[in-house]
């Protein structure tokens, strides 16, 4: 009896020693999995926001481009030659972010709308925004965003001076900011609550996760806590990531800068929700201490796997960045496997890339294909655009959406266009070009046809000549 009391006394003994080292162990392991938790979530805050950031960093720059290629061609052709107001017709309506197309005036009061809109008695071109705007730059830039009143989104006067003469001539667009409401909505998809664009001068919100909150203006008196103490953030100059308190918890607030504009990007996770699960399961296991210590292994596989799977790096190109050939076939066969037969597989070959390895030198070469990609990233932007580097001065690019032949012919005219303007000023002596062949996913049933055949391709348009492409 007495060794049946001591064997009783004994397990109280271990179970009183090891329930309560069980419970601090579960203590510091869900303080340690709350800090993992939130230092992962502050990590794939900065990510997701540099990422958005960068994609309307690209559109800026897309859109810069696009008008100033309409710029440089309506100073060469000259005001008094009609070819230039047939131009300037041909950008209304095929533009997605300037949809009425250019506008141009002059200090004599001559005006011209490529959408077909004549102003009134009253309207004093040297009165208007645009215009005053205009006569500061030489090239496109960004004025001060407005609420448009016929639409009520939010809207942009991008604006030069042109140099012909003798009269001063403003020409401009006006730009939609709909792409950066897209981009708003999508980013906050996922454990992201807030998410907005807004201007450093006016504190305009240009584009907001929140409709209703477009064409408001950030200031101390909002009615937001949060976006009160976003705006001493901003008036402060801050960039980067911040904690700031909201109405009823804690965020964690990241802000960004977009390039060639005075435009903050803020994106807002809520703390209290990203620990929301977390409480859930905390509670039943500080209540169930025994079990707790099996489901510990559990767990810390169970993350462990985890934050392996959130730290995988995507297989990049150390040179470029983009992604290397296993990473692209790898997306593209998944993009296929979504989209079956949909889309176009282009591969790419940069003309003449041996002569500035031999004349100019192997780090000059990477200064180039570094360049080369950073013109394919800028320029094929889209969602579900896929860019990677093959090899060498081998590039491909998958365009993942229905797209006509016509599209893709004035989308590539374009694109060879923008690589001469890149590179005939820096390199005349090399001639720097660029091969393109086309692959159609629409008759191609697997990833190794679409290659083949883009492949053949391209054969062909080196073969004709090179700087061109050629479509199977």
């Amino acid at each position: 009896m007495k060794a049946k009391h001591r064997y009783i006394w004994t397990n109280i003994k271990l179970v009183c020693t090891i329930v309560p080292i069980v419970l601090v162990m579960i203590i510091i392991y869900f303080m340690l999995v709350r800090r993992e938790v939130l230092t992962l979530s502050r990590e794939k805050l900065v990510l997701e926001s540099n990422y958005y950031a960068k994609e309307i960093g690209a559109w800026v720059d897309s859109v810069m481009s696009e008008v100033t290629i309409y710029k440089d061609m309506i100073e060469r052709l000259g005001l008094k030659n009609p070819d230039t107001y047939e131009l300037m017709y041909t950008s209304a309506n095929t533009h997605d972010a300037y949809p009425f197309g250019l506008y141009m005036g002059d200090d004599r009061g001559s005006y011209f709308d490529a959408s077909g809109w004549e102003p009134g008695e009253d309207f004093i071109v040297t009165e208007r925004d645009w215009y005053k705007e205009g006569l500061l730059h030489d090239q496109f830039a960004f004025g001060e965003p407005y609420v448009d009143a016929m639409t009520g989104g939010t809207c942009v006067s991008v604006s030069s001076r042109l140099k012909t003469g003798p009269a001063v001539t403003v020409l401009s667009a006006d730009v939609y900011l709909d792409y950066a409401s897209r981009l708003s909505e999508e980013v906050t998809s996922g454990k992201i609550e807030h998410a907005f664009f807004v201007t450093g001068n006016s504190r305009l919100i240009i584009a907001d996760s929140d409709a209703s909150m477009i064409g408001m203006t950030l200031s101390a008196e909002h009615e937001s806590m949060l976006y009160q103490n976003v705006n001493r953030l901003l008036d402060a100059e801050k960039n980067g990531q911040y904690d700031v308190l909201g109405d009823e918890s804690l965020y964690f607030v990241n802000i960004s800068t977009i390039p060639d504009t005075d435009w903050y990007f803020i994106t807002c996770m809520n703390r209290n929700e990203l620990l929301k699960d977390l409480w859930r399961i905390e509670f039943p296991m500080l209540f169930f201490a025994v079990i707790a210590s099996v489901l510990l292994f559990f767990l810390t596989s169970l993350y462990s796997k985890e934050m392996s799977s959130i730290r995988t790096k995507a297989r990049m190109d150390p040179l470029t960045r983009l992604l290397n050939r296993e990473g692209f076939e790898e997306l593209v066969r998944m993009a296929l496997t979504e989209r079956p037969e949909q889309g176009l597989l282009m591969i790419m070959d940069m003309d003449n890339f041996k002569l500035i390895n031999d004349q100019l030198g192997h780090p000059v070469g990477d200064q180039v294909l570094r360049k080369f990609s950073s013109i394919l990233e800028n320029y094929f932007n889209r969602n579900k655009d896929i860019v990677g580097r093959l090899g060498g001065d081998e590039f491909a690019v998958f365009v993942g959406r229905d797209i006509s032949t016509r599209e893709t012919e004035g989308m590539l005219n374009k694109f060879i266009s923008i690589v001469h303007q890149n590179f005939d000023a820096e390199y005349p002596d090399q001639k720097l070009s660029v091969s393109i062949g086309i692959g159609l996913a629409a008759s191609n049933d697997t990833y190794e046809l679409l290659y083949q055949n883009a492949d053949k391709a391209l054969y062909e348009a080196k073969w004709n000549g090179k700087d061109r492409f050629q479509i199977r």
